[in-house]
């Protein structure tokens, strides 16, 4: 049998390496292979559609005010009609697609925990399956409100021209405002708290603050709740603030915020 000689060896190399190449390069260039950039989700939701939920049983609630707070890998939601507050962490991010962790107080008090799974588009929309029991079992989907893109400054939340900041929080028993005044220094100082309900006759103590984040829309707040007898909902809870606009120009401190076991959290006015 007749061998090749060098020279026609050596000559087929090029050709080879020139094939090689040229599917390597196709590969490279494929458009359709380019990488999803990961969403970031930070910003202040509100609703897109009414959120449904387990109540527990074999029916299902609907929550029309729910509103979210999203910053870095924190993500809290409210709904202040039902006094629900769900506080989660964002675990992975992949593209659009995300996955998170939540703690859900229910009247200012622990609930139960969920996962979640859904979609963000940056600057748009946050999407998502809840899976868990009771009020952690459904679906939720909110807007992402540019109009609240002010970035967080004192001079926004401290009590001037409203004397304080009060809510009804701590169930259905509470049968007036939990009030409190955020001085120009970022200091919490408690005033009425004769409110009924879970935090009836506690107080914000000295050391408590809600203090702006810079370049960002957001408060991180640290409340020190002390209570008659020192017991339950009395501890140390933190938080995120928003302001937002429903009548005047920042006239509703939305306050999201919890100790692990109770809530402490509102639209307060």
């Amino acid at each position: 049998m007749p061998q090749l000689n060098l020279t026609s060896r050596l000559a087929s190399i090029p050709l080879i390496l020139l094939v090689l190449i040229v599917l390597a390069l196709q590969g490279c260039f494929h458009g359709d292979d380019d990488p999803v950039p990961d969403a970031n989700p930070a910003g202040y939701y509100t609703k897109k559609d009414t959120v449904t939920v387990s109540d527990g049983g074999s029916s299902t609630i609907a929550i029309d005010d729910l509103q979210a707070i999203v910053h870095e890998s924190r993500i809290m939601m409210m709904s202040v009609s039902k006094e629900l507050l769900y506080d989660g962490t964002i675990t992975s991010i992949d593209g659009n697609d995300y996955t998170a962790e939540f703690t859900i107080y229910k009247d200012a008090v622990f609930d139960s925990t969920a996962t979640a799974a859904g979609q963000i588009t940056t600057g748009a929309s946050i999407t998502g399956t809840l899976s868990g029991s009771g009020f952690g079992d459904g679906e939720f989907s909110l807007l992402y409100d540019s109009a609240n893109n002010e970035v967080a400054s004192i001079a926004r939340i401290e009590n001037t021209t409203n004397a304080t900041w009060g809510a009804k929080i701590g169930g259905n028993a509470a049968i007036a405002d939990f009030e409190f005044i955020i001085g120009s220094e970022a200091d919490v100082i408690d005033d009425v708290n004769n409110t009924s309900g879970l935090f009836h006759a506690c107080i914000i103590a000295p050391g408590s603050t809600a203090f702006s984040m810079a370049d960002t829309i957001f408060y991180e707040a640290y409340f020190l709740i002390r209570c008659p007898g020192f017991v339950a909902p009395e501890g140390d809870y933190s938080g995120l603030i928003t302001m937002r606009t429903d009548a005047t120009v920042d006239d509703t401190l939305v306050l999201m915020m919890n100790n692990g076991t109770y809530s402490f959290s509102g639209d307060f006015k």
